[in-house]
């Protein structure tokens, strides 16, 4: 299924959950722990909830866009129809938010964050939402197309629909990206452990950690470009694997690591903390949000371009994440009217319930055209206020009763370690 195709991302983006925000930053430049177990300084970026709001809205904007007709019948659906570059903001997000704690641990010489409660932590942020929106929408509202069978009920529950060519257009179908974040959850620990290995100087460790980063931004690229050459069903399929995604994930891990660095010389860029530095930063954002729909990329929503034209396409996505995320990133979080907009409360608020969102809107959207009988024939703003409205209060709700709930047993589970090391080392930030 292509780029194009009308299935939004998560990313942990959105799936990264709130508390994301609280990440290891290294110890002070010169100062070593003189214990091995010792943990980094917690870091706080508040404005991420706002970048994931940003994010999901794009979404919802690119399929209600597309579902009233407005992509096809205005002049500004060459725009609309490039919304899904939200994708490529939660994966940028999922990159920098899950790769900080152990760049940081990295590049300080701390203990890394553990790969079971790591592993569990994900678990317990992604799956509990997911299957309370996949049964509500499929059992009890019926928007949700399923195949029949205890086979595949288990692999829309478990997320390897994205493996099947006769499953990956049912179920949630922008679940397709829950698959891509939870074989990146895999990938990551491993990756991790293999860059903190025989560490020998923190300069060294920082080319070690670029150098690895670049390498799964070329693969990302380099798998895309060969697989829009075999013009098959199968390599389309493939697209929305990970080894065709890792350059939008390295471009967020890159940012972890110089994050990172900066943190542990205690030493950042006075232009960075310069105020006109958010709006150059999103200015270039525009712009590249403006230039990739004027590629001359197709309006519909399923697609498959060329092997130049759609890495043309991923370059532009992901260097507008980039630069959106940049100054999320770096400066004065607390100074600036793009910094404040971020954190403002509302913002914020929906940011926090931004799974949901994500999880809910398409049946929202199907529920609403089932009861107007107007496909392709309604106003943008009605079945955008409509979608969002529904969609804002089952998330809401499924945030309270289900994903918060989830998230909270996080420290209770520690089958993984034991107590006494579990209490020597502290509490794990990365939620």
């Amino acid at each position: 299924m292509g780029r194009g195709a009308p299935i939004p991302a998560s990313g942990l983006g959105v799936v990264a959950g709130r508390q994301h925000d609280s990440i290891q930053a290294s110890a002070p430049t010169g100062q070593r722990p003189q214990e091995p177990d010792r943990r980094a300084k917690p870091a706080r970026f508040p404005c991420f909830d706002g970048l994931r709001a940003m994010a999901a809205v794009l979404v919802v904007v690119l399929h209600t866009s597309f579902a009233s007709g407005f992509t096809s019948r205005s002049a500004y659906g060459i725009y609309t129809a490039r919304f899904d570059i939200g994708v490529s903001v939660f994966f940028l997000i999922s990159g920098f938010l899950l790769y900080r704690p152990f760049a940081a641990a990295h590049i300080g010489n701390t203990q890394a964050p553990s790969v079971g409660r790591f592993w569990v932590r994900r678990l317990l942020r992604i799956l509990p939402g997911y299957w309370a929106a996949f049964l509500v929408t499929t059992y009890v509202l019926h928007v949700t197309r399923v195949l029949p069978g205890w086979h595949s009920l288990l692999i829309y529950l478990a997320l390897v629909q994205v493996y099947s060519g006769s499953h990956v257009g049912t179920g949630i179908t922008q679940a397709w990206t829950l698959c891509t974040e939870m074989s990146f959850y895999l990938f990551l620990p491993l990756y991790a452990a293999l860059m903190g290995s025989r560490r020998r100087s923190d300069r060294g460790q920082v080319r070690r950690e670029m150098a690895g980063v670049g390498l799964l931004f070329v693969v990302g690229l380099g798998a895309r470009f060969w697989l829009l050459h075999f013009h098959s069903d199968q390599a389309y399929l493939s697209l929305d694997w990970l080894p065709a995604l890792l350059d939008l994930f390295a471009l967020g891990m890159f940012l972890a690591v110089a994050s990172s660095w900066l943190a542990h010389r205690r030493a950042e860029p006075r232009w960075l903390w310069h105020p006109a530095v958010p709006w150059i930063s999103w200015g270039i954002a525009g712009f590249l949000m403006w230039a990739v729909a004027h590629i001359g990329l197709s309006i519909q929503p399923i697609f498959h371009p060329g092997p130049l034209l759609g890495i043309e396409e991923e370059l532009l996505y992901g260097l507008f994440a980039f630069f959106l995320l940049l100054p999320a990133v770096f400066g004065a979080q607390d100074r600036g009217l793009v910094r404040g907009a971020l954190r403002w409360k509302p913002v914020a608020a929906l940011g926090l319930v931004s799974y949901g969102v994500y999880l809910w809107h398409q049946a929202w959207q199907t529920e609403y055209l089932r009861w107007t009988r107007r496909l392709y024939h309604l106003p943008l703003q009605e079945l955008l206020f409509a979608v969002l409205s529904l969609t804002i209060v089952s998330a809401t709700i499924s945030y309270v009763i289900v994903e918060r709930p989830a998230l909270s047993l996080k420290d209770r589970i520690g089958w993984w370690t034991s107590a006494t090391r579990r209490r020597a080392l502290g509490s794990n930030p990365i939620e």
